[in-house]
């Protein structure tokens, strides 16, 4: 009876932490790094070596390169039946849901247009998006385009909004 006890809370621990652990979703033009990674547990990282794009796999330890313009056998997929479509306002209102359940961790925007009249236009949304939203986002006119993004979610986040948005579309 005592094995089954340390069994069942052995998966409830395991399913809490995978409820709770942080996705990352990364973004850093300025040290070429592109990836998700789930904890510590699992990421992928997109790199672009020699204009081939490649993915970098990595799950507890096991390390796969996966190169994307490999050539690969398709099957040929029946023709299926379209599924019933929901209405337009149940999906505005998931994705609402789902958009508000990420967290911006770290967050540097600066980019140039190319075109200096176009810069000059844009330069005071950038600097009131800036001041609204208190992150660091401009607009320059030296040709540098930077751009450094951390979003972060959980499993546990995304059910409580896809549950939310379901309650919604009910009502």
């Amino acid at each position: 009876m005592l094995l089954l006890w340390i069994f069942f809370g052995l998966l409830i621990a395991m399913l809490a932490y995978l409820l709770f652990a942080p996705i990352f979703l990364e973004l850093n033009t300025i040290t070429q790094f592109y990836g998700i990674r789930f904890h510590r547990l699992a990421s992928a990282k997109l790199i672009c070596p020699q204009n081939r794009l490649t993915i970098h796999l990595s799950i507890i330890g096991w390390h796969k390169q996966v190169e994307l313009h490999a050539r690969y056998r398709t099957k040929k997929q029946k023709p299926s039946v379209a599924p019933k479509r929901k209405s337009l306002k149940a999906r505005l209102n998931m994705a609402r849901a789902l958009m508000a359940s990420f967290k911006i961790r770290e967050c540097y925007i600066n980019i140039d247009t190319g075109n200096n009249q176009v810069s000059g236009l844009l330069f005071p949304a950038f600097f009131w998006l800036a001041k609204f939203t208190g992150k660091q986002i401009a607009i320059n006119f030296t040709n540098q385009n930077q751009i450094v993004l951390e979003i972060e979610n959980n499993m546990a986040r995304l059910l409580k909004a896809l549950i939310y948005s379901f309650i919604l579309k009910k009502q």
